[in-house]
């Protein structure tokens, strides 16, 4: 039998074997070709080499450029705004004015954040309460703290900064305001007393008012109340105690620098060290030497004292807690949990061991005197899984989760006790180590471990990991059992490890990117950044700091001379990250304030809905089924038009829908939507680049243009993914890799709930996203939404400057190419004819220069003249702007959506 092998590749050959039969035939002439092909190097390690590195190279250079395209009709109109700019509009953009910039900018609020400043401004001109009846309805003389009344008061008679020590229960958050307040009161001089409680949770906030209100019989919102963001009862009248987050209170400072009419402030749990607290401490330490009508009050469990003493060169008063006895217990003594334990938490692995959760659990309500048990877990995910093993392994329990995402009518079920014969377990995150009181819990349960976002220097992005909790930590979650009867902490560590813990949390100015944090000193203190931030307790490293500002520089947020820029002054004031604050910014020049402002404040809800644990599937691929049906190419647009759709449909029908099917309330998730939207819009009010009597439609003129929406998220964000065709796919080099790549040239994935998961076709190339987190447990970068983009809306929606380089067709020496290089865009060249080229950059920058001079003058008292010399060439502008866009993203978008965008515009 014979047996012939004819190949194509690497080039034609043939290869023949004669054998006895057909099988040995067909092997040896197998064995040929191989031996051939090896022989010729095209195989290496049982795999065939299918491109050499001449090859490799050339592909990987040519997957690197995208062609961009202009339709012929757009030639003559951007050639007529280049002539018009450059004969009548450059001139007055470019041009200063007499006026200063900044001059009416202080005196530009909002009625919303008038209130913030004007609560005490009321209170302190309200004399009419002088002889108030103090009234308790519950008996405090079991707290230690009321033994220290008199000293606590004469320390504060004769100190304006006091620290306060005070143990776990020794009752220093609700009681210190009450002594100072009952003080004045007894003097007669109520209305000199307005006292600000600031917590460093809404929780904390709302639990502690609820509990003083309660002890005085007072109404909240009386002489009692809170302020934290989306809710304020804050008192009217005066002789006031307001508990508020810290965020509230740095707002306050902003606009009212002094605190006019507070009396006292107390800075409560500031052993937490969060960046909002550390900002506090340091703006109080220098407000306080100009102005000695505030005292200072600061108050925790487990704070380094002598490092607050040193700080404020003040006294320390140390309370200790009503606590029985709490018996503390770690892996050592746990003999059924010791086993195969001793390596659990090595710094390389940190694991959760809810197998033996569950059965120190069954032991506790099996051998142990009954009581509430507490658990710490470090997040919603473990809270979760841990919720689901419980219900299914032991009966009779009532099994409650905290977390801060938790509702507040359902994180009010905590403090109430558990029905004879049930055992009440919660099940929380660090959110109840402090500043909350749970009356019946008599055992904790500690994993010692809490999940940390953190900012990777090298890679320039955050991180998700586990992390060991410090032994100030595990005290104070000790300190949350024993409050009525003796108690116990397990702590699911070893001794060792215990000791070998940092003694205190590392502040968290240490270890997050201080873009944000240097915005927000900017509007509280004049001074450098490096100044401001040496000041703190523990100062961040320098160059940290110096790198923060050099980006805030790049990014157009702070001058050279590292004061705000017109762009920095406005998104000074919108409570986002800073990049989807400038996103806002820019949905007011370009004319899509909703759908812009929509999707980040969908984006923002939705990622932080209220969790439920009866949630079947993940809120994130739930959205994706629900949205695919919207846009199929991206998640942003998508989103948008599913919630533009439930807004305008029967809504108690259809979130009744939903809620069937997912578990998920969406209804809240709408609700707080609304309520997000309605905060920015406010504060682009505040910013001035909205006013009350702005026109909206006017405003949301090109809101139907999906690619708009798109390039203004990519401008504000710069953010940009490559899909690259070839790469090496599991060791080998492959036409199908489908590598992506960032802007900055990192491997990154698209996450299972985005819609451009796992894709087969791809319409464009190119992605912008928003949100980008390394896992460090799956060692991988990993994208949570996307849009596809075109081109040209990369083009023109960069800011950085660019580089031009001529390059030849090899195929036809006639025709010549630009080849375009964004400065801050590694993975992209773009590739047009020399005059499309020239073009396109001209149009790039009159819309740049646009777009800031309106940024700068927009709102401002005495610019209205020259805004409107400019408008006519504006609304021009936009037109073609949005033509151009919707022809370059036809095969991105629906064919309906483009349809609609023409009639639009038509």
């Amino acid at each position: 039998m014979k047996c012939t092998i004819d190949v194509t590749w690497p080039y034609e050959a043939s290869f023949s074997n004669i054998a006895s039969n057909k099988k040995k035939a067909a092997h040896d002439a197998a064995l040929m070709c191989l031996d051939w092909l090896y022989m010729n190097g095209k195989i290496k390690d049982c795999k065939p080499i299918l491109y050499d590195n001449k090859s490799k190279h050339s592909l990987y250079k040519s997957q690197q450029s995208v062609n961009i395209n202009l339709s012929p009709e757009f030639t003559s109109k951007i050639q007529s705004l280049i002539d018009t700019f450059n004969n009548e509009v450059k001139s007055i953009i470019t041009t200063p004015c007499a006026t200063e910039l900044n001059e009416d900018s202080s005196e530009k609020e909002s009625e919303d954040n008038l209130s913030l400043h004007d609560d005490f401004a009321e209170m302190h001109s309200n004399h009419s309460i002088r002889n108030v009846k103090i009234r308790r309805y519950r008996d405090t003389t079991d707290l230690l703290i009321i033994n220290y009344k008199e000293k606590l008061l004469n320390a504060l008679e004769n100190n304006q900064v006091l620290i306060i020590k005070g143990d776990t229960g020794c009752g220093k958050s609700t009681q210190v305001p009450q002594f100072i307040l009952d003080k004045y009161i007894k003097q007669n001089k109520t209305h000199e007393c307005n006292i600000v409680v600031s917590e460093p949770r809404r929780i904390s906030a709302i639990s502690l008012t609820e509990r003083v209100a309660f002890e005085r019989g007072e109404k909240i919102g009386n002489k009692i109340g809170y302020h934290v963001r989306f809710d304020n009862k804050t008192p009217r009248t005066s002789g006031s105690i307001l508990y508020c987050t810290a965020g509230i209170l740095l707002q306050k400072l902003r606009h009212n620098p002094t605190l006019k009419g507070v009396s006292h402030v107390i800075i409560d749990e500031a052993h937490e060290r969060n960046l909002q607290t550390d900002m506090l401490l340091m703006l109080f330490k220098d407000m306080l030497e100009h102005n000695p009508h505030v005292k200072l009050i600061v108050m925790s469990a487990s704070i380094n004292t002598d490092v607050l003493q040193q700080y404020f060169s003040t006294t320390v008063i140390d309370v200790p807690g009503k606590l029985h006895d709490v018996k503390m217990h770690f892996l050592d003594d746990i003999d059924f949990l010791n086993e195969n334990s001793s390596n659990r938490n090595t710094p390389m692995k940190i694991e959760i061991p809810f197998n033996n959760i569950v059965r120190l659990i069954q032991w506790i309500i099996k051998d142990k005197p009954p009581g509430a048990i507490l658990c710490f877990l470090p997040g919603w995910k473990e809270i979760k899984e841990l919720y689901n093993m419980l219900q299914s392994k032991i009966s009779n329990l009532l099994i409650l989760p905290l977390h801060s995402k938790v509702s507040n009518n359902n994180q009010q079920e905590i403090f109430r006790p558990a029905p004879d014969n049930i055992t009440k377990i919660i099940l929380a995150t660090d959110i109840a180590e402090t500043g909350i009181t749970i009356q019946d819990i008599r055992y904790v349960i500690d994993t010692a471990v809490k999940r940390e976002v953190r900012w990777n220097k090298r890679k320039l992005l955050f991180s998700l990991d586990f992390s060991l909790i410090s032994q100030a930590n595990i005290c104070q979650r000790k300190g949350r059992a024993g409050r009525v009867k003796s108690g116990e902490s397990y702590h699911l560590i070893t001794r060792k490890q215990y000791n070998e813990l940092d003694l205190y949390p590392k502040p968290e100015v240490l270890k997050i990117p201080l873009e944000e944090a240097i915005i927000i000193s900017k509007t509280l203190s004049d001074k450098k950044a490096l100044d401001f931030f040496n000041n703190m307790i523990d100062p961040p490293n320098i160059s940290s700091i110096i790198s923060a500002v050099n980006n805030l520089k790049i990014s157009g947020f702070l001058d050279k001379d590292e004061n705000f820029t017109s762009l920095g002054e406005r998104v000074s004031y919108i409570s986002l990250q800073l990049n989807l604050s400038k996103a806002a910014v820019l949905s007011c020049v370009l004319q899509c304030l909703n759908p812009v402002l929509s999707i980040i404040t969908t984006f923002s809800s939705f990622n932080g809905h209220t969790l439920s644990l009866n949630e079947i599937s993940s809120p994130s691929r739930v959205l994706k089924e629900k949205t695919l049906g919207f846009h199929e190419t991206s998640d942003h647009i998508g989103i948008l038009k599913y919630f533009q759709h439930m807004k305008y449909s029967d809504n108690n029908s259809l979130f009744a829908a939903m809620q069937d099917a997912d578990q998920i309330d969406f209804k809240k998730v709408f609700d707080v939507t609304q309520k997000l939207f309605s905060t920015y819009v406010n504060e682009l009010v505040s910013s001035g680049m909205v006013s009350e009597t702005s026109d909206f439609n006017y405003l949301n003129a090109y809101s139907c243009n999906n690619e708009l929406i798109r390039a203004i998220l990519f401008a504000a964000t710069n953010h940009l993914i490559k899909r690259n065709v070839y790469g090496y796919k599991k060791g080998s080099f492959s036409n199908k890799a489908n590598i992506l790549m960032t802007e900055a040239n990192q491997v990154v994935k698209i996450n299972s709930g985005s819609v451009n998961y796992n894709r087969t076709t791809w319409p464009s190339e190119l992605l912008t996203y928003i949100n980008k987190m390394e896992f460090v447990k799956r060692y991988s970068c990993v994208v949570s939404d996307t849009s596809m983009i075109s081109p040209l809306s990369v083009l023109l929606f960069s800011e950085a400057d660019v580089e031009c380089e001529k390059i030849q067709n090899n195929v036809s020496t006639e025709e010549e190419q630009i080849c375009i290089r964004i400065n801050n865009i590694k993975n992209l060249n773009l590739l047009c004819k020399p005059e499309i080229a020239d073009m396109l950059l001209q149009l790039r920058s009159m819309l740049w220069g646009i777009v800031h001079f309106i940024i700068k003058y927009e709102g401002k008292n005495g610019y209205q003249d020259k805004l409107e010399l400019v408008q006519p060439f504006r609304d021009n502008l936009m037109v073609l702007i949005s033509k151009i866009l919707t022809e370059s993203s036809r095969h991105i978008d629906n064919t309906s959506d483009v349809n609609e965008n023409l009639r639009i515009q038509n």
